[in-house]
């Protein structure tokens, strides 16, 4: 019997019952294979949504949504509070032209969005886990916003530059407030004319903080502006170059790339921290992101996830006993619920798949 999963259902062993077909009509897998880890890999970013599975043995049934029982319910109920604060932040100044103040002072303060901070291996678990029901726009600028408050503090900035940051990253979505929800929300690939417009919501986010009570704040303004901006001139809009883009603008990119690939989307699984490294890594080797401000992240990320559960492709539990932050890109040391040491530098058939709570083991 088939029976059609959602990509984020999948997992190696499952056997393709039908022949999985890109949208020009090209074979990805054949029929009647068994699912890999490099396949489930290759899946990702081409628009494939479900795959019809052999259902007959009962080792293929659904994967059970264990999303609730991973999150953190203090956690969960000061970001659901976030979010609506963050949205009214965002709809009150795409309907009226007005940022409010008071409800961005409101966000920001001990209270609310700096909590979300405090625990920096916290808030990376519940990115990682939490279910973005609502406007994908609002749960992406909040949080980069609250990675910026944990990065901030890991760039010892003080208080003031803390407090831009934040606000930096939270309002570096803002112009896409300017751009219709058609394009916003559509699944397939965009084409260039609506892959242009998508790029403009750094000019729209800087047009319209400039004319707001921001707009003194020239980091906040030029971080909106140039979080797109790569150093070696292939970004947007203005297509700058190394210190011509201004710090916050290179921090707010490192953020935004790893709140992005660590998100479900209906054409991408999310990815593990050790995927997203890679990524930011190899980014900044090849000259698009500045060195300085990965290592940072990177390192001060490895700290703070260390100790942490995790799921493994294979599907078993383990806990993070070891990492060794001298390279960047080393994998952990493992610790699996049957006790055995799994060390991950050595073992490339196995690979961190997510981040878990400990309450998930």
């Amino acid at each position: 019997m088939l029976k059609s999963y959602d990509v984020t259902e999948l997992r190696s062993g499952m056997l393709v019952g039908r022949a999985v077909k890109d949208l020009d009509g090209k074979t990805l897998i054949p029929a009647n294979v068994k699912l890999t880890s490099e396949m489930l890999d290759n899946l990702r970013g081409k628009n494939v949504f479900s795959v019809y599975i052999d259902v007959t043995p009962e080792d293929y049934a659904p994967v059970k949504d264990k999303q609730e029982h991973l999150l953190d319910v203090d956690y969960l109920k000061c970001y659901k509070k976030c979010f609506g604060v963050t949205q009214n932040i965002y709809y009150g100044f795409a309907n009226t032209g007005k940022l409010d103040m008071a409800e961005l002072a409101e966000l920001i303060r001990a209270q609310n969005i700096s909590e979300l901070c405090d625990d920096g291996a916290k808030a990376i678990t519940q990115i990682h886990n939490m279910k973005r029901d609502g406007d994908y726009v609002i749960h992406h600028a909040l949080n980069v916003g609250i990675l910026a408050g944990i990065m901030a503090h890991w760039l010892d900035y003080k208080a003031k530059q803390v407090g831009e940051l934040v606000i930096t990253g939270l309002l570096s979505e803002i112009g896409k407030m300017q751009i219709s929800k058609g394009i916003l929300n559509k699944t397939g690939k965009l084409d260039e004319e609506e892959l242009a417009e998508v790029r403009k919501h750094v000019v729209y986010g800087y047009a319209m903080l400039i004319n707001s009570p921001l707009k003194n704040l020239k980091n906040v303004l030029l971080g909106v502006l140039h979080h797109h901006e790569r150093c070696d001139g292939s970004g947007y809009p203005s297509k700058l170059v190394g210190d011509k883009i201004n710090d916050f603008g290179k921090v707010i990119a490192i953020l935004d790339i790893y709140d992005a690939m660590a998100t479900n989307r209906s054409y991408a699984k999310r990815n593990s921290p050790f995927d997203i490294i890679k990524v930011l890594y190899g980014d900044a080797l090849g000259g698009k992101l500045d060195t300085r401000f990965v290592v940072v992240f990177v390192k001060k990320l490895l700290q703070s996830i260390n100790g942490s559960w995790v799921g493994l492709s294979d599907g078993q539990r383990a806990k993070i006993v070891y990492l060794d932050d001298s390279r960047v890109t080393n994998l952990p040391v493992v610790q699996t619920t049957k006790d055995e040491f799994i060390d991950l530098n050595r073992r490339t058939d196995l690979k961190v798949d997510a981040l878990l709570t400990a309450n998930e083991v």
